[in-house]
């Protein structure tokens, strides 16, 4: 779960709502807004859309638009970037021309668009499916960026300060169980639209998965729109950004065009035309805006998680019981943890570092971004570990040739390759993989090994010699068998199954002779419980003497294998073994005949030869727990702390710049991401994990010197202002905020008054 957009947000505005309530008790009563219902339930079904659809967006993007992972996880970033791009034009949209109402309205509905067109996309044969689907991600990326600054400050509009402040603190508090609840749920459901729904042909259903959240999408427009009655409506004042942009070009045209004059800091040129007050709140945002320099970092790490943290969860076992874990939805324990782990930091962890002096805001920023680097450790270790587990791809120009000895005994195989003569020895019913071979035509000799079992064959040539070709960058399968009385060697026709499969799955393919005393022997049949797996015939060797089925992703488990007939019907009398599938491996199952092998008449078990093409995979996912636990506590200290702190450093009138700025920093360093996966340089996710790792510390050293040389403010209440608040145009006082400085770390300072000020956390100041 993301907190740095509308999470954060509402956490920093139920800190301000906590401030104003203090003292009101006796304020006006008011009825409570029903229009908040409505914003409620719109983002609800927002966030359920988000989340939903970028849980399993990645896997979409490998698996179906057939990218492969560092191109999967470049446009993953693209996206995520331009989500977090976009929220500046929403705002200056929503304050400056359109208003909030109709800037939330009329980007939903572009929003909406954006997920009916990603939904339709994915179902095969319809749209041309790459371009339409990044269509459709590009609109979504418009639609909830531009929306993303409004929603809850829409909310606050509804109602009257500070008579209401009690209540809109307990309405950004469901506020924020909305945005969880959303996040939570699609998390969790979208993973099993995606794999445990077939649909449109296919062992997977993405239209679905995206179909959902479309549907929760076009539910937040009409629950929105149908609330446009009850709205408090708010005319457009102008965009701060924009003023700000305007009065920092003054200034640096006219310290261009006028040399000559003197000023102490180079904003002061614009004093000319723009209010002295502004040009003071600049100034002091753009002493925040330097400690900004370092966290995009942070943000090319944390999210990640739903790139290569996710893949990193397909190649590992997800086994859970009777059930299983699907790589995507792992996701969820993001989510989980925040809203156990955000009380349990405010109430008892900051306040136990506070009495001891330690922990200021930006020691725990700087921690927070230390820990992320952690979690990439710990993320790069189980990489490791899991790398024995990966397929062995032969390089560019290479081949594989697995030697598949399906008879009673030995023999000896040599080969030149390279022009040097390889020898080998494979056991009875064994097999041997022979890598990098160069993908031409290799010279080999096969010879059987005497022995009691080969003599009962009575092979008359117990020789065989001849040339084998394989392919760049592919495995197949070299069976060894006889033939009226004779030593035989065929290569079959298609390739084994090196890849381990996207959902993690056991992919299992069958090899079988070609039975002369059994003209109708077809199918292989898998049958588990009430499971059952049937592998049709693919294509025959031009030997005529073995067929292959196709290659088929089941669950993992224990089968047992049947022969059906070539009409189809399955004889469950006929059994002729069993075989033991675990999630993660590629397996090609060699069914024997045991008339044509006189020694496995009474084993029927070793009527089939299980081959372990691709090692199953035997990490288990829920290693991957404690680098997301330590991601999330990063996350809390970092992420929740920093936008406080920049909520509480730079004046209110400036508070909407930081926000766009805070946005933009997770914008940033989702392009890092793209940065270094478009390099391409790195052999081993393992080393990418580590440079990561590497970078954010050498990123948080940069941070605390900066932290170092930084005076916190604090906010002082002077005044009392009047306002107009919503439609009945009352004049209200609330307090007008200003900012001084203070020490570096000082803690428990103290309004004029002698009460204590708190910031958006317990910690003062910030």
């Amino acid at each position: 779960m993301d907190l740095s957009s509308s999470n954060l947000e509402t956490l920093a505005l139920i800190g301000k709502c906590k401030d104003n309530t203090e003292g009101k008790n006796d304020a006006k009563k008011h009825k409570y807004p029903v229009a908040v219902f409505f914003i409620v339930v719109n983002e609800f079904c927002e966030r359920f859309s988000y989340y939903g659809m970028k849980t399993v967006l990645t896997l979409y993007l490998r698996d179906v638009l057939l990218f492969d992972e560092n191109d999967s996880t470049i446009w993953y970033h693209l996206f995520s970037m331009l989500c977090y791009f976009t929220p500046v034009f929403g705002a200056i949209l929503a304050d400056t021309y359109l208003g909030k109402f109709k800037t939330i309205l009329y980007l939903s509905c572009l929003y909406a668009c954006g997920n009916v067109l990603l939904s339709v996309a994915s179902i095969p044969n319809t749209l041309p499916q790459k371009e339409f689907s990044l269509l459709g991600l590009f609109i979504i990326a418009l639609g909830t960026g531009g929306i993303k600054p409004c929603v809850s400050a829409f909310g606050g509009d509804q109602f009257i300060r500070p008579q209401q402040d009690k209540q809109l603190e307990q309405f950004f508090s469901v506020f924020y169980v909305a945005i969880n609840a959303g996040s939570l749920i699609s998390t969790f459901v979208t993973p099993i639209l995606r794999e445990d729904v077939q649909c449109f042909g296919s062992n997977s259903c993405f239209p679905l998965a995206f179909g959902v959240p479309a549907l929760l999408m076009i539910i937040a427009v009409v629950v929105f729109f149908g609330g446009r009655g009850c709205y408090k409506m708010r005319e457009t004042a102008g965009n701060v950004m924009v003023e700000v942009v305007k009065c920092m070009a003054h200034a640096v045209v006219r310290k261009i065009e006028h040399r000559e004059e003197k000023h102490e800091h180079w904003l002061d040129f614009a004093g000319d035309k723009f209010d002295r007050q502004l040009i003071q709140d600049i100034k002091q945002v753009l002493r925040v805006l330097l400690l900004y320099v370092p966290i995009p970092v942070f943000w090319a790490l944390f999210d990640q998680q739903g790139s290569r943290w996710t893949f990193q969860a397909t190649r590992m076992d997800g086994t859970l019981g009777v059930t299983t874990i699907k790589p995507d939805q792992l996701q969820i324990v993001n989510p989980l943890l925040i809203l156990a782990l955000v009380p349990v930091f405010e109430s008892v962890i900051y306040p136990c570092f506070k009495k001891c002096g330690l922990l200021t805001p930006l020691q725990r920023i700087g921690t927070g971004g230390l820990l992320a680097g952690f979690a990439f450790v710990v993320s790069g270790i189980v990489e490791l570990y899991l790398e024995p587990t990966y397929p062995s791809i032969p390089d560019a120009g290479m081949t594989q040739l697995n030697f598949i000895n399906t008879l009673p005994c030995p023999l000896n195989i040599s080969y030149i390759n390279n022009n040097q003569v390889k020898w080998i020895e494979i056991n009875a019913t064994s097999y041997s993989f022979e890598r990098n071979l160069n993908n031409q035509s290799i010279d080999i000799t096969a010879q059987l090994i005497s022995s009691p079992a080969c003599q009962q064959m009575n092979f008359t040539i117990p020789t065989w010699t001849g040339t084998i070709k394989g392919a760049s960058t592919k495995a197949f399968s070299v069976i060894v068998t006889g033939h009226n009385s004779k030593l035989d060697l065929m290569r079959m026709e298609n390739e084994e199954p090196l890849d381990k499969s996207s959902t993690g799955q056991p992919r299992v393919g069958f090899v079988f002779r070609q039975d002369d005393q059994v003209p109708n022997q077809g199918n292989i049949t898998l049958k588990a419980g009430e499971r059952i797996v049937s592998f049709t015939r693919k294509l025959i060797a031009s030997s005529s003497l073995f067929i292959q089925t196709d290659v088929r992703e089941i669950d993992a488990g224990t089968y047992d294998v049947f022969m059906a007939l070539r009409n189809g019907d399955v004889i469950m009398e006929n059994l002729i073994g069993n075989i033991t599938v675990v999630q993660g491996g590629s397996y090609t199952i060699v069914a024997q005949q045991s008339h044509f092998n006189p020694q496995l008449m009474n084993l029927n078990n070793n009527l089939l030869l299980p081959i372990e093409v691709t090692p199953p995979s035997s990490v288990h996912m829920l290693w991957l727990v404690p680098q997301y636990f330590v991601m999330t506590v990063a996350e809390v200290m970092f992420s929740v702390t920093g936008l406080q702190f920049s909520f509480t450093q730079a004046p209110a009138s400036m508070q909407s710049v930081m926000q766009a700025t805070w946005l933009l920093t997770i914008a940033f360093g989702n392009l890092i991401v793209i940065i270094v996966a478009e390099a391409k340089g790195i052999p081993r996710q393992s080393m990418e994990f580590f440079l990561f790792a590497g970078l954010m510390a050498l990123d948080m050293l940069l941070f605390f010197y900066l932290a170092a040389n930084y005076t916190y403010v604090k906010v002082e209440e002077k005044t009392l202002v009047n306002e107009k608040v919503g439609d009945e145009g009352k004049e209200t006082k609330v307090p007008d905020h200003s900012l001084s400085p203070i020490k570096l770390g000082t803690e428990n300072s103290k309004t004029p008054t002698g009460t204590e000020n708190k910031g958006f956390s317990d910690d003062t100041p910030m």
